[in-house]
């Protein structure tokens, strides 16, 4: 693969990210809309002591500016059918027919459902006019459960994505490191399924805030990858961009057309507005490969 080749391929990678806001970026909406075309997909996300209905309505809000919200729905925060009915109504009279649906940590007193798979089997997401949820994927495994229940919960997904109604996908859990996706893209195709696959990974942040986001995650994997970087470590706030994860997947998916990598997401943790602007710039090529071509550096970024 030539370098002008492979740089074809890392814009066409990034060319339909989607990117995650929270309840913080509520008054940063109008430019957040400025840097992403029309359509992208914003996912919302629903953290600790935040009303579900307050999720919706903020996935509303990004809607209406002719986004594809696709608000975070956490199995183990609801506490009743009724609640989960009436959120997804509202989706429905909103224009909303995107989400992820996760099982989270339990924060409901009296959890109504322990997994995403028991919420999709409710059929509330097929009654109010869903067309695509995303699923959780773990390609370094998760601190939450065990590796069987891993598996179980992968295989319960794919058999129930053959009669849901609507699209389900993987969208995984960040990494720095793309050996683990592509190798995890290998072993679930392995085992008879064949979801599509949203790649998460970080925008630009300082290498405290990667850090940080890993070790709460569990990123084992990703975090010995940043920890490694000792020109890095000795500098907490310089800047990483995720330029060798993208070329590396861009460059397996080029010499992989069957891969079932289909977009990337973007987990803002150095904010929206600048991962929205670094992705922007590699969608219209303004970026040097290294001389190595395993990483690139962006360029004219503000």
């Amino acid at each position: 693969m030539t370098n002008d080749q492979l740089k074809a391929h890392i814009s066409a990678f990034l060319r339909d990210y989607s990117i995650e806001i929270t309840p913080h970026d509520a008054e940063k909406l109008d430019a957040i809309r400025a840097e992403l075309k029309e359509g992208t997909a914003v996912y919302v996300a629903h953290p600790p002591g935040v009303p579900i209905d307050d999720i919706v309505t903020l996935a509303g809000r990004v809607q209406k500016l002719g986004l594809t919200a696709t608000p975070h729905v956490i199995a183990r925060k609801l506490e009743s059918r009724d609640q989960l009915d009436h959120a997804l109504a509202r989706c429905q009279e909103l224009g909303i027919k995107n989400a992820l649906c996760v099982a989270g940590d339990i924060t409901a007193d009296k959890p109504a459902y322990d997994s995403s798979l028991e919420v999709l089997q409710t059929g509330l997401f097929k009654k109010y006019g869903f067309r695509e949820v995303g699923v959780a994927g773990h390609p370094e495994g998760s601190k939450a459960i065990g590796e069987e229940r891993v598996e179980q919960a992968l295989r319960g997904k794919a058999e129930f994505a053959k009669t849901a109604g609507f699209d389900l996908y993987f969208a995984t859990q960040f990494g720095f490191d793309p050996q683990p996706f592509i190798d995890w893209e290998a072993a679930t195709a392995a085992k008879g399924i064949h979801l599509p696959i949203h790649v998460g990974m970080p925008g630009p942040a300082s290498l405290r805030q990667l850090a940080k986001f890993a070790m709460l995650c569990g990123v084992g994997a990703s975090m010995r990858m940043l920890t490694s970087r000792a020109s890095a470590m000795a500098n907490l706030l310089s800047t990483q961009a995720p330029d060798e994860m993208v070329t590396a997947l861009a460059r397996h998916k080029g010499e992989n057309p069957q891969s079932r990598f289909k977009r990337v997401h973007f987990f803002a943790f150095g904010g929206v507005v600048k991962t929205a602007r670094w992705a922007n710039a590699v969608i219209s090529g303004r970026f040097v490969l290294n001389n190595q071509a395993t990483g690139f550096r962006v360029e004219d970024v503000n």
